[in-house]
């Protein structure tokens, strides 16, 4: 995520400092949060025999674990507010630890459901005020930092399934365990964090754009990212008990989950040079119709473990180039940014609760077929946002804005 680099030169005054080792920290801290949110796809199956409870009913844990992102993420906002950058991550991390411990040692379904809302807030309010806290550090070198740092949760995506193959599923207490550990050595790198309270930071505006167009366009980016989602987090959820149950075993499914999510990253660390040949709004509408082509032929078991790990790369650049057009519509918005973050999360409640319901009612079969129509509905939202552009052009013509377009 990128804001216009020719807005002026009161807009390089940066109030947000990240020292060498807190940036490792930070990427870091992404890892461990990428690793913990691949694991439960793969871990359904484990999950649903160690409780005694169906699939469908496994599947909740990934609308659960959102549920408490979507928590965290207000959380997150609030503290971020009145307290320090680097006080922030140390509670949310904490907070996150508590809830592996928690995972970890429930000995019954729903305590560990509890636990896992609790990593969910965690995850929500490190993702917030990391994101939060990077666009507020300098402009030359951020689009590199924010880069860096969402690689470290792809990587951190791919390590998840790849260890529970090490280490086998029924040992998944483990995994949670070395998580919560981790997560508490992560809070020494916070101290490298300077970032005053954003209501002492100073203030940015959106460049004349009015109230009406900044509420169109971002309840357009709203609904679109809470479809994106909706989208990626049922693909990574819902792989390994498709091709466990098309006669694959579990660890093979865990390697094509992680196979996924290493599209996803590799996608990701692409971004810059594919960036700069191709817009931001092609990109992501291009992405989004393949992944959608992809998920239709996945409806073939025999297809379906080489073309999920091209959904990842298909959606790879849906994200971040996403940011980069919302931003340029509405350069500087930071509550829109917050607001858009908050808001969609709630696609990864959606989604695994749809799909979950429709498994229940039709079977496995009918995974794909749901990802591919999430997917759709999402290049719908998006190609919404296309009716902006001419509207910001006729903005710049007037003089009230630079022309983005």
């Amino acid at each position: 995520m990128t804001f216009d680099s020719h807005t002026g030169p009161e807009h390089e005054l940066a109030d947000v400092t990240f020292r060498p080792l807190a940036m490792a920290s930070a990427t870091a801290d992404l890892i461990v949060f990428g690793m913990l949110s691949s694991l439960f796809g793969p871990l359904l199956v484990t999950f649903a025999q160690r409780f005694h409870i169906s699939l469908p009913d496994a599947g909740v844990v990934l609308s659960v674990y959102f549920v408490g992102a979507f928590c965290g993420v207000p959380l997150g906002w609030y503290t971020i507010k009145h307290l320090t950058g680097n006080v922030v991550l140390t509670i949310t991390l904490l907070t996150m630890a508590v809830g592996a411990c928690g995972a970890a040692l429930s000995p019954n379904w729903y305590g560990f459901l509890v636990s896992i809302f609790f990593m969910g807030v965690g995850f929500g309010g490190v993702d917030f005020s990391l994101i939060t806290l990077l666009v507020r550090t300098r402009m030359e070198g951020r689009a590199r930092r924010l880069s860096v740092s969402n690689a470290g949760y792809g990587l951190g995506a791919v390590l998840g399934p790849v260890l529970i193959v090490l280490v086998h599923p029924n040992n998944y207490r483990y995994l949670l365990g070395a998580i919560a550990l981790s997560a508490v050595v992560l809070t020494f790198g916070n101290s490298g964090i300077i970032a005053p309270p954003m209501r002492d930071a100073p203030q940015r505006d959106t460049l004349g754009v009015s109230a009406q167009r900044r509420r169109r366009i971002l309840g357009t980016f709203i609904a679109a990212y809470v479809l994106y989602v909706a989208t990626e987090t049922t693909t990574a959820g819902w792989i390994a008990p498709q091709l466990h149950r098309g006669g694959l075993s579990t660890s093979l499914g865990s390697v094509i989950t992680a196979g996924f999510w290493l599209g996803l990253a590799i996608g990701r660390v692409l971004a810059g040079p594919i960036g700069r040949r191709h817009s931001d709004r092609r990109l992501v509408l291009a992405g989004l119709a393949f992944a959608a082509a992809l998920c239709a032929g996945a409806y073939v078991t025999g297809a379906a473990p080489y073309l999920y790990p091209l959904v990842g790369f298909a959606l790879a650049l849906v994200y971040p180039m996403g940011l980069i057009w919302y931003t340029a519509l509405i350069p500087h918005d930071g509550d829109g940014l917050a607001l858009l973050i908050l808001c969609m999360m709630a696609g990864g409640v959606i989604g695994p609760a749809i799909e979950s319901v429709m498994v229940s009612s039709f079977g496995i079969r009918v995974v794909p077929i749901v990802l591919c129509g999430l997917a759709l509905a999402c290049l719908a939202v998006f190609s919404s946002a296309l009716r902006f552009s001419a509207l910001r052009t006729s903005l710049s013509d007037d003089g009230s804005t630079p022309r983005t377009t």
